[in-house]
């Protein structure tokens, strides 16, 4: 006879979808509930009010990062959010620069600006506890500059605090000191992102695969940490997954950045007269008439500004090659799963949405315009996740 954890292991995907929306109400009311006993033990500042700003940014962002952060264990969703939010505010940076890109010099510059704002306030926060520790050392040792030490203190903690008076900062701030979270995971991430603001296109399948384990694996390795595994076999597992979620997440983003004139698909899997400029009035995201004209490069919107069947052949091999690479490195994590510690298993449910899109494309034959790829899964997806929360395998 089945154990009922059998049993739960073969339902079927319809069943599984009621038992994961009962999984989702519980741990949402979880997710904004912070222990005050917990609150109190820590010295950073973050409010249960600072703690719902980020889990709702990250829900109307990155949803699919919302439902993994509500299956993740209670002692780390805190954590998790403010690492989520974090990333997606630095994201947020070049995707909001899509209004801006006609406006030159000056609109990277404000861009800049605001990423190195945020590179900053990271800096900020693991100088704050170490300056805390030096005002104590000061403090015990000597008070023969004591009015000096606690001037430059005073000085120190009010420029500080203009950077503490972000949300995020507050939350971001509570998880590095709770989790002791690695600084330069944080700081590759940041890196990854303001070089980004400069890119319109990867030359080689190489970058862009330093792009997504720069940007994911980070956040897989930070991921990990909340749950406080700091394991080097499991790290090459959160390699593997992240750049095979990387690939994908950028495969699911090439009509978006087409709309603003990029392309998230390497150059050397083109051939080298490729008319890239088709790709963007190809793509039927953007609503133009046919007779109306680009204010950019003032061609008109008709069968000769659209890809032809032999280079929508060529984009499709180059999506395809994409998607393969992608494939191998999460087919890779899956079969190293047994060095990660049942605990942490849950720190890898991103990458049940990135095999999902990339079964969607295997299925519309690797044809990004394939109209299919817009529909919103939730509820299939959010049905996976469940049933890799019940069983553990991802």
């Amino acid at each position: 006879m089945m154990s009922s954890r059998h049993q739960l292991i073969i339902l079927s995907q319809r069943q599984f979808e009621p038992m994961s929306a009962a999984l989702l109400q519980f741990a949402s009311y979880h997710s904004t509930t912070i222990s005050t006993s917990d609150h109190q033990k820590k010295k950073p500042s973050m409010s249960t009010k600072d703690f719902r700003y980020c889990v709702e940014l990250v829900k109307n962002r990155d949803r699919e990062s919302y439902l993994c952060g509500l299956l993740m264990p209670y002692n780390a969703r805190r954590s998790f959010f403010g690492i989520r939010a974090w990333n997606v505010e630095l994201a947020s940076i070049k995707d909001g620069s899509a209004l801006n890109r006609n406006k030159g010099e000056q609109a990277n510059v404000a861009l800049q600006v605001r990423i190195q704002w945020w590179r900053e306030a990271l800096t900020k926060i693991y100088d704050s506890q170490q300056q805390s520790e030096n005002k104590n050392e000061n403090h015990s040792t000597t008070n023969n500059n004591y009015k000096i030490d606690d001037a430059f203190f005073s000085i120190s903690e009010t420029l500080d605090a203009s950077y503490f008076k972000n949300p995020i900062v507050r939350v971001l701030d509570y998880a590095v000191h709770e989790k002791q979270l690695t600084q330069r995971f944080l700081e590759r991430l940041s890196e990854a992102r303001e070089t980004d603001l400069h890119n319109q296109q990867p030359e080689t399948i190489t970058d862009m695969v330093e792009y997504a384990d720069n940007i994911v694996s980070s956040l897989l390795y930070l991921t990990l940490e909340t749950v406080d595994v700091r394991d080097e076999s499991v790290d090459v597992v959160a390699q593997h997954a992240g750049i095979g979620i990387g690939l994908a997440t950028a495969l699911r983003g090439v009509r978006f950045r087409l709309a603003r004139g990029e392309c998230s698909i390497p150059k050397e899997f083109f051939p080298e007269q490729f008319p890239y400029y088709k790709l963007m009035y190809t793509n039927n995201n953007i609503d133009l008439n046919e007779d109306e004209e680009s204010p950019d490069n003032n061609i008109s919107i008709d069968e000769e500004n659209i890809l032809n069947e032999v280079e929508r052949e060529q984009l499709k091999d180059a999506v395809k090659r994409v998607c393969i690479l992608a494939y191998s490195h999460l087919s890779k994590a899956q079969e190293l799963q047994s060095t990660v510690p049942s605990h942490a298993r849950m720190c890898f449910l991103p990458i049940i949405p990135a095999l999902h899109h990339l079964s969607k494309l295997e299925n519309a034959e690797y044809d990004i315009f394939d109209e299919s790829l817009l529909e919103h899964d939730n509820l299939k997806i959010l049905a996976l996740l469940g049933r890799t929360w019940l069983t553990g395998v991802f």
